[in-house]
Order: C-alpha cells, then structure tokens, then sequence
C-alpha cells in the first residue's frame, strides 16, 4: 500500500511539531512538593502549596528562569510519612524535580533525610518542619553533602528562645511543662527539659496530653498546684484548643506559651476568646504594623484566593523558598548538585520573612533563621502580636498608634 505524499508531510510534521512540544517540556524547571493537603493538617499543607503557587506564578510572568518556564508539581501526603517517602522518590525519579519543598511534619521529612542525602541528591528546603535533626542530620555529621536545609523554625534554637523569653525577660523561674505526646511534641518536650537544665533549672511539673484528650483539667491543676508561674507547651492547633478551653474553664490564668504549631489565624478560628494572651514563637505575623511588602503579599493571597492565610509562616516560608531557589538557579545553574552548593553560598536574600543581609545558609549552617530572628508573638484580641521590647518593658502594638504593656507577672495588657 503507498501512502499519499500529503498524509506522509502531515505525519511528519505532527511528529516534529511533537518532537519540539517534548523539547520545550523538557527545558521546564519542575519544583517538587509532597504534603499534607487533606486531614487535620491540611490548613498548613494548602497555604505552603498555595506560597510557592504565587511565588511561581510570578516568576513565570516575569519570564521564568533564565527564559524557562517555572512548573510545581504538588502530591498530598495526608500527613504520612509513608507516603511522604513514596512520593519524593515519584518526584525525582519520575518527574524528574530538580528542587523540593518540604513536608509538612517533621515525621515525613526526618524519614526522608537520609534517602535526600544518600539516593536522590535534590536540594529540599523546609518551610514549615522543626525537627533539629533535620538539617543536623548523618550527612551533616559525617561532613558529607547535606541536601536538606530550612527556612523555618528549628527545635533546638526555638527551645531556647522560649525558655530563655519565659526565664530571663519575664522572670519566671518556676516553669511547668504541658506537651503532646505526638511525634512533635515528644521532641519538643526534650528540647525544653534541656534548656531548662542549661539555665539551672528544672520544671516544677512535667505534664503531657494526647491527641485523645479533650480536657485537661489534671494536667492544669497539678500544674497549678506546683506553683508554675507559666506554662510552656508543643503541640497544635486541635490540640492546643481543648489545653486553652480546659483552662478557661478552670478559670487558670497562668501565662502560656507554646511552640510555634498555633502560629496562625486557624487557631483563633478554633480556639475563640479561650486564646486571648497566649504567646507563641514564630518567625512571621501578618498582624500588627506590616512592611509595605507583605502588606501587598498579604492582599494579593486574599485577591486570589478569597480568604485570609490559615497558616502564614508557612505561605510565606514557601513563597521565599521558591525565591530562594530561583536566585540560586540563576547563579548556578539548574543541576541539583549545583544547586545544593549555591544555597550555601547565598550572601544575601530580601525575603518577605527576614532580609537577610547576611549569609542565608552556610555549610555547617543549613538553618536559615537563628535565635536571633526569631519573635515572640501574644494573641490579643484576635490578632498575633509581636511582643517588642524597650526600657519600660514587654508591649504589644495594638495599631499603629497604640501601644500597651505587659504586665511581667500575668503577662496581661496594663
């Protein structure tokens, strides 16, 4: 059978037409991401996907990278490090990511260090997971390539920073512990028991809750009962809402101060007035006066997508995330290796969570914010306030024009 010379000239061109689709497909710069985006964690796993969305959609509109067209590839983990490990070797060995944003609990990104480090070798970037060992990993210890670095708060340097806030600004030496028997909450526990023994101190009660505990009220009263002028705590936002319902219940108003799992409006939303003059660490606030930056950052998320952030450490931390990648890319280019290298070689970085006018990374230092950077935030009045200090003592900005004190004891508004 002899094919007309017409059809012979469309197939060709279909194919070539095909050829040059795969060609430019294959030139795409594809960033990976595998977290929780349905389940009780979803509040974080959206708004991380949600950062590097708006990240990425700008940097396309500006031309890419290098003239090459930005793609996230996003998989939903449910918050399963089981999944979470299946998932990073489908986005690198399939998909072929160059680049990952990490999960969205330390559980999946501490199952997936040493197969980053040992078989897959693509840089990932942590907005929103806390585990020391993350970054301070068996690569790191052992002086080999480290590929997992962080832009979020860090276990160890954020234990101290809540302590030595309690203990040394506000004075209050007689600390309890009320912590989460979750994954998080376990290392969390020991990172403060630590610190607390760095200082010469030990709590005056050591209490825990599981994620099955919808009261507390014997954790409070022994507590209580101990003599502990504040309450320091790791756990989330379900969690941490039945521990400040339990309290308000009780009428407790021992100050209390939590890692940074309620970091954000979701637990406003979930825990109501039984919030007010909580104090969470955090590395970012989206209340209180704003830089003319993330105030034009926190419109253009609401314009889209017609809501106020659930989880803004972790929008924010993924939107410099993607940024951070695209001006290491552009220095070094587009292999994964190049790549992990350049990171610890970034001198200077104008992010929305911190302008860094420093060294971001460094090879021993694959934590991006330090003690030093790190806020202390008060829930008032519905808002996430930064706690600042000067020669008076501890306020809040209420507004632009308002400023209120607090008390150092209570830590209530004066």
């Amino acid at each position: 059978m002899t094919r007309h010379p017409m059809s012979m000239t469309l197939a060709s061109a279909a194919i070539a037409s095909l050829a040059m689709l795969g060609a430019a497909r294959s030139q795409d710069i594809k960033i990976g991401y595998s977290g929780a985006l349905t389940g009780p964690a979803s509040f974080t796993g959206a708004d991380i996907k949600r950062g590097a969305e708006m990240a990425v959609d700008e940097i396309n509109a500006k031309g890419g990278i290098k003239g090459r067209k930005v793609i996230l590839v996003a998989r939903d983990d449910e918050h399963n490090p089981v999944r979470t490990v299946a998932q990073y070797r489908e986005l690198v060995e399939r998909e072929n990511v160059i680049a990952m944003l990490g999960a969205t609990n330390s559980a999946s990104m501490l199952a997936v260090a040493p197969i980053v480090n040992d078989t897959l070798m693509v840089p990932v970037i942590c907005p929103a997971t806390d585990a020391t060992a993350i970054t301070e990993n068996d690569a790191a210890k052992a002086g080999r390539d480290n590929y997992l670095f962080r832009i979020g708060m860090y276990g160890t340097g954020q234990a101290n920073f809540i302590v030595d806030t309690m203990v040394k600004k506000f004075g209050h030496t007689k600390v309890g512990l009320l912590t989460w028997t979750g994954g998080w909450g376990v290392t969390g526990r020991a990172e403060l028991n630590r610190r607390l023994k760095e200082d010469g101190l030990a709590p005056v009660a050591d209490e825990t809750f599981d994620s099955n505990d919808t009261d507390v009220t014997p954790q409070i009263i022994k507590l209580k009962t101990a003599g502990a002028q504040s309450i320091l705590n790791y756990g989330l936002v379900r969690e941490n809402t039945f521990v400040v319902q339990t309290k308000q219940k009780l009428g407790d108003d021992t100050p209390y101060a939590s890692a940074w799992g309620i970091a954000g409006p979701a637990f406003w939303k979930a825990a109501g007035a039984a919030a007010e003059g909580v104090l969470t660490s955090t590395t970012i606030t989206i209340d209180g006066p704003q830089s003319p930056e993330r105030k034009a950052f926190i419109e253009a998320y609401r314009k889209r997508y017609g809501q106020d952030m659930d989880a803004p450490t972790s929008v924010f931390g993924a939107y410099d995330v993607v940024y951070l990648f695209k001006q290491v890319m552009e220095r070094n280019g587009f292999d994964p290796k190049a790549i992990r290298a350049g990171l610890e070689n970034v001198p200077a970085f104008a992010g929305l969570i911190k302008d860094f006018k420093r060294p971001v990374f460094t090879r021993d230092r694959h934590n991006a914010i330090t003690e030093q950077d790190m806020i202390m935030t008060r829930w008032t009045n519905g808002k996430m306030l930064e706690v600042k200090y000067d020669d008076k003592g501890a306020y809040v900005d209420i507004d632009e024009t308002t400023r209120k004190y607090l008390d150092k004891k209570t830590l209530a508004l004066m």
